[in-house]
């Protein structure tokens, strides 16, 4: 069984090279106890304004989610925007 902290960094390195094919970004925050904490940047034009949409925080962390049950199914994640880490 794999250390859950490499999972979490795993997970989120696979994830911010999808998010930043639109400028964004993906970091991973921390852990507290079963729980991964990724902070996310999204890329340029999240109004969809100019017709290109930007994947949502909450679509983000339920792909998140299915990818990390197939994995470790004791683990959660949770995404927050990157303007509003908890500390």
């Amino acid at each position: 069984m794999q250390n859950p902290m490499s999972i979490a960094e795993h997970l989120v390195k696979q994830f911010d090279r999808m998010v930043r094919r639109d400028g964004g970004g993906l970091t991973l925050v921390g852990m507290e106890g079963t729980c991964i904490t990724a902070a996310y940047r999204p890329g340029v034009a999240p109004d969809c304004s100019s017709g290109v949409c930007i994947m949502p925080h909450v679509e983000l962390q339920a792909m998140m989610a299915e990818t990390l049950a197939r994995r470790d199914s004791s683990l959660s994640v949770r995404v927050v925007l990157a303007d509003v880490i908890p500390h």
